[in-house]
């Protein structure tokens, strides 16, 4: 069985080897065609983590390595960094700024680091309890939602984030300072086709259930607690792609009392709809 997709190439004579059944989600989602599978892939290059809860959680991170530091003087008075760690440099604000993407609001404190390597998604699969939960979003690549969903996976003990190698926003920046640290602790995931992952998930028990608003059934009536569950999240708008629904087992929606007219909601963000479905997963 193998849920993994494609290696990367790139990757220097000189790096260190990783340990079998790891994978790295970086800064970039940039996907080169490999002559032949990996245990591991490197995704991306270095990328820049800004935000006092963000850095903070990246600085206490163990596994996380950090090329550079930057603290305005105030920033550098107001937090207490971990011990052991790089040395900051105190810089003034503008430097900080010159470094991020015009207006970023980065709190004084901004750092420059490797990217995470997680296990691979058929190791954390295997591994995960009865009640396990995967969130799995198709095409979606709004940082900010993508940073909403990884604090609701914390919140709700999700197993892993999986999403698309061409697909999948920075796993820097915005979303990291909006994740709030979960970046550190949730497992992401990068697959180079959704619906070959749902179809190998299915094969060893995961029941995949895909939200969409045109089915019939309700996801309180679709989810059941002590059962291994895949929820597949579409982008706003086009939803879910046709291969990826055809694969689900079901498809469920989550009722609405609004209707389809002006000044009513027609649908919900979906961050929004992510977090009722996960609260469903749990209390069904």
């Amino acid at each position: 069985m193998n849920l993994r997709s494609r290696g990367m190439k790139g990757t220097p004579a000189n790096a260190p080897k990783r340990a079998a059944g790891t994978r790295s989600h970086g800064a970039t989602s940039l996907p080169r065609s490999p002559k032949k599978r990996s245990k591991s892939r490197h995704e991306g290059g270095s990328g820049w983590i800004y935000g006092s809860h963000a850095c903070l959680a990246a600085l206490s991170n163990p596994r996380r390595t950090i090329h550079e530091l930057l603290l305005t003087e105030s920033a550098a008075n107001r937090l207490k960094l971990p011990t052991g760690g790089v040395m900051p440099q105190i810089v003034d604000p503008q430097h900080i700024d010159r470094k991020l993407p015009r207006g970023t609001v980065h709190q004084g404190i901004a750092l420059k680091c490797a990217p995470l390597e997680w296990p691979a998604l058929e190791v954390l699969a295997e591994a995960a309890p009865k009640d396990g939960l995967i969130l799995v979003l198709d095409q979606i690549t709004d940082p900010h939602n993508v940073g909403a969903m990884l604090r609701l996976s914390s919140a709700f003990g999700v197993t892993a984030l999986v999403m698309q190698t061409r697909k999948a926003p920075p796993l820097v920046g915005s979303l990291a300072k909006v994740a709030v640290g979960c970046l550190e602790t949730i497992p992401i995931c990068l697959e180079t086709n959704i619906a070959n992952t749902l179809q190998n998930l299915q094969r060893i028990g995961w029941q995949v259930t895909g939200l969409a608003g045109e089915t019939e059934l309700n996801l309180s009536d679709a989810l059941h607690s002590g059962t291994k569950q895949v929820i597949v999240m579409g982008a706003e708008g086009p939803g879910l792609r046709e291969r990826v629904r055809k694969t689900c087992d079901q498809l469920a929606r989550i009722p609405m009392s609004s209707r389809a007219v002006a000044g009513e909601a027609e649908s919900l963000n979906v961050a929004t709809a992510a977090g009722i479905a996960l609260y469903e997963a749990r209390r069904g």
